[in-house]
């Protein structure tokens, strides 16, 4: 797919995939493919393997290129795949991304370098050797929580003169930041907002066409809904919508400040377990729920409509 492309289809409900282990934590080939037939069968428009929620940093490397692989070829061109490729280095970064084009990847998601903290320039310059290395296009990943690093709109806007950086993922809990970037550069690069459903709703209302959805891993329905309703300007029911996911909306967040840590994935792999789709364990060091936790979100979900 042409970077001009992929800017253009980089919209709708876009899936941040978990990577389904075996309860010895092995790798689940099986049932990562029946997970993409599932989100495919309920019609989401975007996936996103070994990404953050994939843990992709507790994947070995042949792991990595094993689930970008499989997730390419289940797929078979019905929807782009754009895995996350984002490593430290800038080395490491472009042998993924050279190895996600080289078996169809649509695109590729790369996070800024972390824990070094490089300066804007140094930004600039990772995503220009990434740019030169490949031809696929390049979704920039902004998440400060994680690296530490706010993209500026003035480096954005840098970014966006690269040839194929189509997109950026905005993964910040400063809703105004999102805002701010999406009005300045207008239509140089495509923008999805990435804390899912949460912030969903205003983002629409706001001009975008895209959200992030880890949500999407076990209730697909839910998070097309709430696109179908947005493209449809039907804002009354989209927020009606919002106000019915809040109880999952609270649990994760009351969970993420007791812990610090990357709850949010055990709680997307627990809800999974519960409705019998593949994708628990979590790989050490994170953990499942406690049984307390398991009960409060199994009722959760039956609060929301997902169990009858």
């Amino acid at each position: 797919m042409e970077p001009s492309e992929l800017k253009e289809r980089y919209v709708g409900v876009q899936v941040v995939m978990v990577t389904p282990f075996k309860k010895d934590y092995s790798l689940d080939e099986d049932g990562l493919k029946e997970n993409v037939r599932y989100l495919l069968k309920h019609k989401v428009h975007v996936l996103h393997p070994t990404g953050s929620t994939g843990e992709f940093w507790n994947l070995t490397t042949e792991e990595h290129k094993r689930v970008i692989k499989l997730v390419v070829e289940e797929v078979g061109g019905k929807v782009p795949v754009i895995p996350g490729t984002g490593y430290s280095g800038t080395k490491q970064t472009i042998e993924i991304s050279k190895y996600a084009e080289d078996v169809g990847a649509d695109g590729v998601l790369v996070l800024p370098p972390y824990y070094v903290v490089p300066t804007p320039e140094g930004i600039y310059q990772h995503f220009k050797a990434l740019a030169e290395s490949i031809k696929i296009g390049i979704i920039v990943y902004n998440n400060p929580s994680m690296t530490k690093i706010s993209l500026s709109t003035e480096l954005l806007r840098k970014l966006a003169t690269l040839p194929n950086i189509v997109a950026v993922k905005d993964t910040t809990r400063d809703i105004i930041d999102i805002f701010l970037h999406l009005y300045a550069l207008g239509d140089k690069l495509t923008f999805s907002v990435g804390l899912g459903e949460l912030q969903a709703p205003y983002f629409y209302l706001s001009g975008g066409k895209g959200h992030i959805s880890e949500l999407a891993n076990f209730a697909p329905t839910l998070a097309v809904e709430m696109y179908n309703l947005a493209l449809k300007h039907k804002w009354d029911q989209m927020i009606d919508l919002h106000k019915r996911l809040y109880p999952y909306f609270e649990f994760v967040e009351r969970k993420s400040r007791e812990s610090s840590g990357m709850i949010w994935i055990s709680i997307i792999k627990e809800a999974m377990k519960l409705l019998n789709l593949p994708g628990w364990p979590p790989r050490k060091p994170l953990l499942p729920l406690n049984k307390k936790d398991v009960s409060e979100l199994k009722g959760i979900l039956k609060e929301i409509g997902l169990f009858k």
